[in-house]
């Protein structure tokens, strides 16, 4: 099995300590093959928001040579885990340029079946909702109910104070590896939440409208075969029924506004 990690926190500090001590717990249970990413290292350029992944296709990004090679690594993973620090109650910079660069995987996802798990700390608060938004980027990908590892200057203080606090914290890793090695061994895919459906279903419309902009998005869905599939893996009937019915409300929506909009353009 392989596993990608992706380091997003401008140095090696708390962050990277618990990331490294997942590992050292998932290497204990199986031999896997781990590659890691430190973007502090990649000199990754600011996005530049040219809309190029979107409309001609991600090789035309400006930094290709760079997140080409990540992007490959990403998609021959077994599973993915994204960390990132927790800087003002919100995901560090360098991890959010990071992940702009994905931006087009909203439009084109195609990470289904593979597995997650996002670690983050802080030197107070924040460090949950910075765990959250990197799982919601995960779920558009199409990497659903990623595993969250979290931890905090409070946590760190009382587990250097108490043993009881540092055992319990040893079996919180244990516990997430060992979750974690479970879906990488199972054959089951994890279904999707309610927003992840919705919002799928959103980019399904937008991308098949005769109103779309990029046609990379449209042969991607047609070339995926995703088109008539509410969601590319089991999601139940209730999510489908809902990821459905967003989208033939959005396309009902998108061919209101367009007919709107080229009616006032012809005037």
């Amino acid at each position: 099995m392989k596993i990608t990690v992706v380091h997003g926190s401008a140095r090696k500090g708390n962050t990277y300590a618990l990331t490294k001590e997942i590992l050292n717990s998932l290497s204990k249970i199986s031999n896997m093959e781990i590659s890691e990413i430190y973007v502090a290292e990649l000199n990754l350029p600011f996005c530049s928001s040219c809309h190029l992944c979107f409309s001609k296709g991600e090789e035309k990004c400006p930094h290709y040579d760079v997140v080409g090679k990540i992007k490959d690594m990403l998609a021959g993973s077994n599973g993915i885990i994204l960390t990132g620090t927790t800087y003002m109650w919100a995901l560090n910079a360098a991890m959010k340029n990071f992940l702009d660069h994905f931006a087009y995987l909203f439009h084109r996802p195609e990470f289904f079946g593979k597995q997650g798990m996002v670690v983050s700390t802080s030197a107070g608060a924040g460090e949950k909702n910075v765990a959250k938004y990197l799982k919601t980027v995960m779920g558009q990908w199409g990497i659903n109910a990623s595993i969250i590892v979290t931890q905090n200057t409070k946590e760190r203080r009382l587990m250097s104070n108490n043993a009881g606090m540092a055992k319990k914290q040893v079996e919180k890793i244990n516990k997430a590896a060992e979750k974690f090695y479970g879906r990488l061994k199972s054959t089951r895919q994890m279904p999707p939440s309610l927003k992840n459906i919705a919002v799928h279903n959103s980019f399904r419309a937008m991308s098949l409208s005769e109103f779309s902009e990029s046609e990379r998005d449209t042969q991607f869905w047609s070339r995926k075969g995703f088109i008539d599939k509410s969601y590319p893996v089991k999601a139940g009937l209730l999510k489908s029924m809902i990821g459905s019915l967003v989208f033939s409300s959005v396309n009902s929506m998108i061919k209101i506004i367009g007919k709107f909009y080229f009616m006032r353009k012809a005037q």
